[in-house]
């Protein structure tokens, strides 16, 4: 009798331990899973198929390196006139204008040309991109 309930004892202690173990595999997996989440930026970008970047992310990323560089206050950048090249495979080539307002109440037009490089990650992050070159010019 005692033989059977050691034999009993040490089999739900083996039972138990293996239940322990799944617990903590699937623990770990779900803060894996979290976590890659939280970096992918949410579901939209852990379910796209197209991971590189397309012409409306290069010029949203251009934008932002040119704002700094123009001076004036108000900075305003047309959505839908911008032209788009790729030179090579993560370079893109951005040429578009921004309209800013300064202090007086004058319009000003200054053109620009930026060529980045798209080095991975998630697309919408500029520590993801590197300028290559930025040309301005103003009107």
């Amino acid at each position: 009798m005692t033989q059977t309930y050691l034999k009993e004892k040490q089999h739900k202690k083996k039972r138990a331990m293996t239940g322990v173990y799944i617990i903590i595999a699937i623990g770990v997996i779900f803060v894996f899973i979290m976590t890659k989440f939280a970096t992918s930026g949410g579901v939209s970008e852990i379910l796209s198929f197209s991971k590189m970047p397309n012409a409306d992310d290069a010029y949203k990323i251009a934008t932002e390196f040119v704002t700094p560089t123009i001076r004036t206050g108000n900075i305003s950048f047309p959505d839908d006139k911008y032209q788009f090249g790729k030179k090579a495979d993560s370079v893109f080539i951005i040429k578009s204008y921004a309209l800013s307002t300064g202090s007086k109440g004058e319009t000003n037009r200054t053109n620009f040309e930026v060529i980045l490089k798209y080095n991975g990650g998630p697309k919408y992050l500029k520590k993801n991109w590197a300028l290559v070159d930025i040309n301005e010019t103003s009107e």
